[in-house]
């Protein structure tokens, strides 16, 4: 009863049907285009509550959101991690999906389509996008991000960001359903890594689960393992693309990688991967094998290999110096750690300092 109460008094009632919570900070070049494919969806706009947690913007992201009617919560922690936790408790609306400002709906019967097989299968509390696609002419490491994601998680997860199914028909147990296939993840060690591009949850079992589990501050970042845990199932969407624009080039690319490995290694939140380590147990013996990979470096040429060919793309012939850059990191930040010499971590993700 203890449990309820509390969700009762974050507001559980819903006002809306869909409530999307949006990371912001300095999102100008790109929000526009995120929240037109929001509010010409193929659905009652007066059932889409659109929250902003924006982490101190300085820019046009305010003007903007005013313009789509995009409510703004302020996030004086900065990082989306924070403004996500905050989102799940602000929201107003049945279903939840995370969406950052650099993201879009492509499928203009997203909404739509998500809420039916909600209903349909009452059992189902999350589900996940096909995959991300990029603008035509998009730089290689764009490109390479939006597969790759980052060079540990892909070979941690083995991840496809373009088409999510292709590997997961492969890995798990599952189920056509039409618009979706349903995921049944019973014994499994690992689940995928589905917290970002657009993930639905029903918000009352999400806020259940977090007073359930003593509140934790990283819950929201990493909703889809937390809630699927419990549920053991998901859907992920057939033709429910997002498109990424993300702002990246090498240097920024290359900070990012930097900031996911402090992440892991210094912050107490336990947000990212060390968090998901904690409640899957297959993650322990996949995070050690990542050093003989880096190490012997053959087999590193031979993924950079394989995923220059899959994609028929030579950008990813990078994927070699990417994935040991971030196994000199990891080196290099564990060394600090055990010597206890500081470490700054920044407020924003991607810009802090060594």
């Amino acid at each position: 009863m203890e449990v309820l109460d509390k969700v009762k008094k974050q507001g559980k009632k819903s006002s809306y049907s869909i409530s999307i919570i949006m990371p912001t900070f300095n999102s100008e070049k790109t929000l526009e285009d995120s929240l037109k494919s929001i509010r010409q969806q193929e659905f009652d706009q007066t059932q889409v509550e659109i929250l902003l947690v924006d982490g101190g913007s300085t820019d046009r992201t305010a003007e903007i959101a005013q313009k789509y009617h995009a409510a703004i919560i302020h996030n004086t922690r900065k990082l989306p991690e924070f403004a996500k936790q905050q989102g799940l408790l602000a929201a107003k609306g049945r279903y939840g999906i995370f969406i950052d400002s650099d993201e879009s709906f492509i499928n203009l019967n997203s909404l739509k389509n998500r809420i039916r097989i909600m209903e349909k299968f009452p059992f189902v509390k999350n589900i996940v996008s096909t995959g991300q696609v990029c603008k035509k002419g998009e730089k290689g490491v764009v490109r390479y991000a939006n597969f790759i994601g980052d060079p540990f998680s892909n070979f941690v997860y083995r991840y496809n960001g373009y088409n999510r199914i292709e590997d997961l028909t492969k890995q798990y147990k599952y189920k056509d359903i039409g618009n979706g296939i349903l995921l049944n993840f019973e014994g499994c060690a690992v689940l995928p890594l589905f917290d970002a591009l657009g993930n639905m949850f029903e918000i009352e079992t999400a806020r259940e689960i977090y007073y359930r589990d003593g509140e934790d501050k990283s819950y929201a970042a990493n909703i889809f393992s937390n809630m699927v845990q419990q549920t053991r199932c998901a859907v992920v969407m057939k033709d429910d693309f997002l498109c990424h624009r993300a702002i990246l080039n090498k240097k920024i690319y290359l900070n990012k990688l930097k900031w996911r490995v402090k992440n892991n290694l210094f912050r107490t939140e336990g947000v990212g991967f060390e968090q998901r380590r904690k409640k899957e147990s297959g993650l322990h013996r996949k995070r050690l094998l990542f050093i003989p990979y880096c190490v012997l470096v053959v087999p590193v040429v031979l993924d950079a290999v394989r995923l220059t060919i899959k994609n028929r793309d030579l950008y990813f012939l990078n994927h070699f110096w990417y994935t040991e850059y971030t196994f000199f990191m990891i080196v290099w930040y564990v060394v600090l750690k055990i010597f206890h010499y500081p470490v700054k971590m920044g407020k924003t993700y991607g810009k802090d300092k060594a």
